[in-house]
């Protein structure tokens, strides 16, 4: 059971830093384009328009990265559970013998 409870500590690491890496990935991509609060100038907006398809190509798999981890992750707290309930029924066979 403990073996199983590490494996399943690992595998929550290995999404953590994925998630960990879109947001890192994102962060980099929103600190190259957005380096104003607001545009300007006429050429500002022009310039924006003109990368609208890789704005919303980086958005569109920002989200659906972040929604197969989190997919990943729900799956593992089930994991959790099932190891739980497996180990309360292991204590309470235990304790009835």
């Amino acid at each position: 059971m403990n073996w199983e409870i590490k494996d399943l500590m690992c595998d929550i690491e290995v999404v953590k830093e994925k998630i960990n890496d879109v947001a890192i990935k994102h962060g980099w991509f929103v600190e190259d384009k957005f380096v104003k609060d607001e545009l300007e100038t006429k050429q500002e907006h022009i310039n924006f328009s003109a990368s609208y398809l890789e704005h919303r190509i980086q958005n569109e798999h920002t989200v659906e990265l972040l929604q197969v981890y989190l997919k990943e992750f729900g799956e593992l707290i089930q994991k959790f559970h099932e190891i739980e309930k497996a180990s309360l029924q292991a204590d309470q066979s235990e304790s009835n013998a």
